[in-house]
């Protein structure tokens, strides 16, 4: 398997394995794994990266699987990534630099490019109209007398094309195929180029640190909160996620990026616009922080506020152009918001009103703390015994301050000034009371994320200073923000709900009383015309819905969407998250769908995804097998998405999961250690925990009514394919059932003592004619078995073709 923008791995320095138990203390999350995953987790250490397919070569390991698990710990906090690259890989490079009128920065750059520690590179300036000689000033640098820079004059003093514009003609005259970008008042250190450009080998661009040059008041405040520095820990660009750009003062790409998606014709939020689109056009965009570029930074307040103010107009740009749907948004705690609600009623209310609310508050606050202590001390008896009251405590605290922090820096960036200026407004109108806990509720929002962040990073200024730049920041800021609201006619950047989401007990309810409120990220999918939207918040479902492919499911898809027939009955087995049953249900304009799915997490999101598309589908939360029994499905607790649990037999679950260490009968009779189950079914690599489910076969869901006669069947159930075609003989018999899709798992079934043919067998004696119509890594495929069965209409879609296509 290629590793391409799979990346590489070691554990983080406050994750450690205690027993079966996964411990990181900041933050402090614990979670139990099975023997397989705790043997990969402890072939890595805190030092050396490795990638994926090298754990999974030491062992018996799908490599699929291995990247799930790693990735998922990744996102947990136990594990750190990074780009894959390679030292080897150092092909001559074209840096472009843009300039207007800006001297004095542009030779320190280029006195700082000429220190760089690369075999070979050309660095190309775009003048873009400067009046102040610059221009005689690179003819006149030593790097263009080695004949290593050349300048490209575009625009005129009176008429400059732009950043953007620049940008793109830099890209044109480059020479070399892979092209860096940085910007004149910046000083790349001399690795720059030997750190990033490797990382191209499995990536297409590749963005570094940006860190202040100097080492003024101003570049303290910088260092922290510069919206340039994406922070100390490689990731995926996401635009949803917390690395959502990077910026072209420290970007390396290869060139057919930049000539697919170029640079918009503009000077702001350029850069945002060409990493969002790369990605949409399936280009692998990482950061690193790697290859630092020091970024010369405006020292006085009035210039500070002012690039932020145009930092914020950009922002409403982008909404216009790209929307909010899968923006981040800050989490409010439902009972924080009760809370605070009812002591606003205490103190502004009169008599028994006021009364009231001050006594609900106080009983809510003590049940809340009681609820939350004794869910604390319940968690705390399953912790090992390396960790203590204390830690746990602390851990708490740290949440709860984090969280606190978090809402604050929100309100002061977006929301401070509005609402300071409702509570003048009410002081002024004789609402004293309102005006004055308005204002002073402003002036806590905006005092306490200046005193945590002095106090966590320790920044070499003093606090008034510090506290300067921090009001210069976000209330310039905030005037770009609605300055840019009005320039680009829209709101979508400052919506209340585009900024914010509630958290916590009645979230959910919340959320489903809003048509339009989406408390997540979510991804659009279209085929074969059907056009479906899915949730993608947990990495699981990242790493689906991130595949233009959707990981081999779009051409199974397309080929069964286009043999869909008006009326059709859709029976999903293993629906996961919905992905077959949303599009099916959009497809079918008077059809049923009903979809099979024991999973907790994942039921509980294709009930989402099904009401998000309006498709009102029977959800089954049940397993389908052999025979009606009890079983137990392991991975319960793995987030939304997962699509590798494994059933095994009753006797998993008993005792609280006493025989996770002993013996244990997988569904079909074989004994297997859960070390064997877990090594070689390796694709079910994943969190050991248990979860009792009630086992059925299909024909009984018809027998008791609970599902009409399908006649389009889908079953993807992880290696149970066998058991599920046996228990639907009778259903498959039936002259309705025309068409079956089935992903067969040969190595999953042989874990079983079961032989892969024998689905084949089954679909056949039930009178299906069966092919190939995908194959897929690891000998797995999916069959297609259709009845020799006249057509009954008209089809939803036109027929199309499937790749690999064969006849068994």
């Amino acid at each position: 398997m290629s590793d391409r923008g799979v990346g590489e791995y070691r554990r983080r320095d406050t994750a450690r394995l205690v027993g079966d138990l996964l411990v990181s203390r900041r933050p402090l999350v614990v979670t139990r794994l099975n023997d397989t995953a705790a043997d990969l987790f402890g072939a890595l250490d805190d030092e050396d990266f490795r990638a994926p397919g090298t754990v999974a070569a030491s062992g018996e390991y799908d490599v699929a699987a291995v990247e799930r698990l790693f990735e998922r710990l990744h996102d947990r906090g136990f594990l750190e990534w990074r780009p894959t690259r390679d030292p080897e890989f150092r092909p001559p490079v074209s840096v472009v630099v843009t300039v207007r009128n800006d001297r004095a920065h542009l030779e320190r750059c280029l006195d700082a490019l000429g220190e760089l520690r690369y075999p070979s590179y050309e660095v190309v300036v775009v003048d873009d109209g400067s009046t102040d000689e610059t221009k005689a000033m690179i003819k006149g640098h030593e790097l263009a007398a080695a004949g290593r820079a050349r300048v490209v004059s575009v625009g005129s003093p009176d008429e400059p094309i732009g950043i953007g514009a620049s940008r793109n003609r830099g890209v044109e005259a480059a020479a070399h195929d892979v092209i860096a970008f940085t910007d004149a008042d910046c000083r790349p250190r001399p690795e720059w180029l030997s750190e990033l450009v490797p990382c191209l080998t499995a990536n297409d661009v590749v963005g570094g640190r940006i860190r202040p040059a100097g080492e003024s008041a101003a570049s303290a405040y910088e260092g922290i909160n510069s919206s340039l520095d994406m922070g100390a820990y490689a990731s995926r660009i996401d635009p949803a996620g917390a690395t959502p750009y990077l910026p072209t003062a420290n970007l390396v790409g290869r060139r057919r990026v930049f000539d697919a998606v170029p640079f918009p014709a503009r000077d702001v939020a350029e850069d945002v616009d060409v990493c969002w689109r790369a990605v949409k056009a399936g280009f692998d965009v990482v950061y690193t922080p790697t290859g630092v570029v020091e970024h010369v930074y405006r020292t006085d307040l009035g210039s500070v506020a002012a690039r932020r103010a145009t930092y914020a107009s950009s922002e409403a740009l982008l909404a216009r152009e790209h929307g909010r749907d899968e923006g981040q948004r800050v989490g409010i705690p439902t009972t924080a918001l009760l809370l605070s609600a009812l002591l606003l009623v205490g103190v502004l209310g009169r008599g028994p009103m006021a009364a009231g609310g001050i006594v609900a508050a106080g009983g809510l606050a003590v049940a809340l703390a009681g609820i939350r202590g004794r869910r604390m001390w319940r968690r705390y008896a399953r912790l090992p015994a390396t960790l203590s009251v204390r830690d746990v405590a602390r851990s708490w605290g740290r949440e709860v301050v984090s969280s606190s922090y978090t809402v604050a820096r929100e309100v002061t960036r977006y929301y401070a000034v509005p609402i300071a200026l409702v509570g003048g407004l009410a002081w002024g109108a004789g609402a004293t009371a309102v005006g004055v806990g308005t204002l002073a509720a402003v002036v806590v929002a905006v005092g306490l994320p200046v005193a945590v962040e002095y106090r966590v990073h320790a920044p070499d200024a003093t606090l008034g200073g510090y506290g300067l730049y921090y009001l210069a920041d976000h209330f310039g800021y905030q005037y770009g923000l609605y300055r840019g609201a009005f320039t680009y006619r829209t709101i979508a950047h400052v919506r209340p709900d585009a900024r914010f989401r509630l958290v916590g007990p009645g979230a959910r309810l919340s959320a489903a009383m809003g048509a339009d409120d989406d408390t997540e990220p979510t991804r659009t999918v279209t085929v074969e015309g059907a056009t479906a939207r899915f949730r993608v918040a947990s990495s699981t479902e990242k790493w689906w819905f991130g595949d233009e492919g959707l990981r081999g499911e779009r051409a199974v898809l397309a080929d069964l969407l286009a043999r869909l027939e008006p009326g059709d009955v859709f029976l999903d087995v293993g629906a996961n998250v919905g992905l077959y049953s949303c599009l099916v249900g959009r497809a079918l304009a008077d059809g049923t769908v009903v979809s099979v799915e024991p999973h907790p997490k994942n039921a509980a999101r294709l009930e989402e995804n099904l009401a998000a598309n309006g498709v009102a589908a029977r959800v089954i939360r049940r397993a389908l097998g052999r025979r009606n029994r009890r079983g137990a499905l392991t991975g319960s607790e793995e987030p939304p998405g997962t699509g590798t649990p494994t059933l095994l037999d009753a006797a998993r679950s008993s005792a609280k999961g006493a025989e996770a260490e002993n013996e244990a009968e997988v569904d079909g009779g074989s004994k297997r250690t859960p070390r064997q189950v877990g090594r070689k079914q390796s694709r079910g690599v994943a969190e050991a925990s248990l979860v009792d489910t009630a086992v059925v076969t299909g024909d009984s869901l018809l027998a008791s009514g609970e599902s009409p006669q399908p006649t389009v069947v889908k079953i993807d159930v992880e290696g149970a394919e066998a058991d599920v075609v046996a228990g639907l003989v009778a259903t498959l018999t039936a002259p309705a059932c025309r068409l079956v899709y089935c992903e067969v798992h040969p190595g999953l079934l042989d874990d079983r003592d079961q032989d892969p043919d024998a689905v084949r067998r089954t679909l056949r004696d039930c009178g299906f004619r069966v092919e190939t119509v995908r194959e897929l890594p690891n000998g797995r495929a999916v069959l297609r078995a259709q009845k020799p069965t006249p057509k009954r209409g008209r089809t939803v879609g036109q027929r199309g073709t499937a790749d690999q296509r064969r006849t068994d």
